[in-house]
């Protein structure tokens, strides 16, 4: 058998002891990285990530944000008026980000479901809130009858 020149003969040996013997086993994996311009480039990802994003997407980011600012903003408190409301537009908001990526194919009714839900909230609220101060402020018919 003839060996190549520089190349070691791979003959294992067997031998039989009587007495225990210590074997130790050592692995070693070494690894190099080197930056440049095979790395990722974060903001070019990032930048794509966020243009792939459906538009109805972006309609309940603004959704969101509407919805928290009108828990704290003065001016977008006394245009909604209502805690619920609130967050009922911030829950609105969320379902328009989260929805379209579990059913897809049917964004038309998320957001004709989103905005049906939250204008029907808004509305009753603000019409039981108006109610409510148009009967602590007056009289109706039927309490000047029976006076």
């Amino acid at each position: 058998m003839s060996l190549l020149p520089g190349s070691i003969p791979n003959n294992p040996r067997i031998q039989q002891s009587t007495n225990p013997v210590l074997l130790t086993d050592r692995e070693e994996t070494r690894a190099h990285t080197e930056l440049g311009a095979a790395q990722k480039d974060t903001a070019r990802e990032l930048g794509a990530k966020l243009s792939s994003l459906k538009s109805i997407v972006w309609v309940g980011v603004a959704l969101f944000i509407f919805g928290v600012a009108s828990f704290a903003w003065p001016p977008l408190k006394a245009i909604i008026g209502s805690i619920t409301t609130s967050a009922a537009i911030t829950l609105g908001g969320v379902a328009l980000m989260i929805l379209p990526t579990l059913i897809v194919g049917h964004e038309p009714l998320i957001l004709g479901g989103v905005a049906v839900a939250v204008g029907a909230w808004f509305l009753a609220h603000r019409h039981g809130r108006l109610h409510g101060e148009l009967s602590a402020t007056s009289r109706h018919l039927r309490n000047f009858w029976h006076s």
